[in-house]
């Protein structure tokens, strides 16, 4: 990890994530994430000069929403829900994957070969729509009645679930498609023949060659759920539950029960056209925390690349401190008569 802290890209990305979750916890502790709100603006003499929404050059940073509530304060009280929902989710991914990945690339190696194929057709499902149709019988608000079929908790754990169960088949098949191939490295062979045992070698040798691997592969299922939960935003189905209110007039209206990014950028695309700023704001933070996730992953990759490259540099330097012989100095002894009846005698 100290080698990592070296890398600036690294680096710059953790710092991004990092202050953000910093900012929004401390925000939840000093202000109970209350929003403040602005509705109208006066000026000195007392005069209405504008209602919300307010651009961000009349209400700084960020401007406000529809109903006057700070955007910045959102984004700050979001941060937590959606880089928080993202880590837990990638981590149970990986986790549950690893385990099953690790056993079936060691043990059940043959069986694998068969199921892959079926497992690599089912990345060409669009998984947003798959969760769509799981999902919104249970995130969706009634309409009419007001009321959600289940509490805030079962809603947020039944979604914590399907976004990290339809990830683990290709996981799985990933994991234990790098696991067999390290079981197929030459020092593995080496392993064996001087005795090794097979669980000895898988905790000695495979699960090293492991952890590097890991790290990547949690890095990119980091990004895969952040876009997935943008997805979802867009079809309006929030983390945690939509508040739907039904218009005909005005049009209908989605509300997310926290402040969580993707919610906020559903709820408010559609004043894109003419607001552009009220879903813009958090667009842009949302792509922030993927390109500080993708810093973290190239980061990584090019220390894993430095770890290598000493290695084979030392390599080239020993070939090339190896002592040069010339042929020249070499001389043969000659086969006589005399030599090849004393070696036929001795045999």
């Amino acid at each position: 990890m100290k080698y990592a802290l070296k890398n600036p890209m690294f680096v710059t990305g953790m710092i991004i994530i990092v202050l953000l979750l910093g900012s929004s916890i401390t925000y939840s502790i000093a202000y109970d994430d209350v929003v403040p709100q602005t509705s109208m603006l006066y000026d000195q003499d007392g005069n209405l000069i504008d209602r919300s929404p307010f651009t961000p050059l009349q209400v700084a940073p960020f401007g406000t929403d529809k109903y006057g509530y700070h955007l910045f304060d959102q984004i700050i009280i979001g941060a937590k829900y959606t880089i928080g929902i993202a880590f837990l989710v990638a981590s149970m991914r990986i986790a549950l994957s690893f385990v099953a990945g690790v056993v079936g690339g060691t043990y059940f190696r043959r069986t694998l070969r068969s199921t892959s194929g079926f497992v690599d057709a089912m990345q060409y499902i669009p998984i947003s729509l798959l969760c769509y149709f799981i999902l919104s019988g249970v995130l969706m608000e009634n309409g009419m009645e007001g009321t959600f079929q289940f509490s805030f908790l079962e809603r947020m754990v039944f979604e914590i679930v399907v976004l990290t169960a339809v990830a683990i088949p290709t996981t799985t098949t990933l994991i234990s498609n790098e696991t067999h191939a390290i079981w197929g490295k030459g020092f593995i062979e080496g392993a064996k023949t001087l005795g090794g045992s097979r669980v000895h070698i898988l905790i000695k040798h495979i699960l090293p060659h492991l952890g590097p691997r890991m790290v990547i592969i949690f890095l990119q299922q980091l990004i895969n759920v952040l876009i997935l939960l943008l997805h979802l935003g867009l079809l309006k189905l929030f983390f945690g539950g939509t508040f739907f209110n039904p218009d005909p007039i005005l049009g209908d209206e989605y509300r997310s029960v926290s402040s969580e990014w993707s919610g906020l950028i559903g709820s408010t695309f559609r004043f894109l056209p003419y607001d552009t700023w009220i879903p813009l704001v958090p667009i842009l933070f949302f792509v922030l925390v993927i390109f500080s996730v993708n810093l973290l992953l190239e980061g990584f990759k090019q220390l894993i690349e430095k770890q290598t490259m000493p290695r084979s540099r030392k390599v080239i330097r020993s070939d090339s401190n190896k002592k040069s012989y010339d042929p020249n100095a070499f001389y043969f002894l000659e086969r006589t008569d005399r030599g090849e009846e004393r070696k036929t005698a001795s045999r």
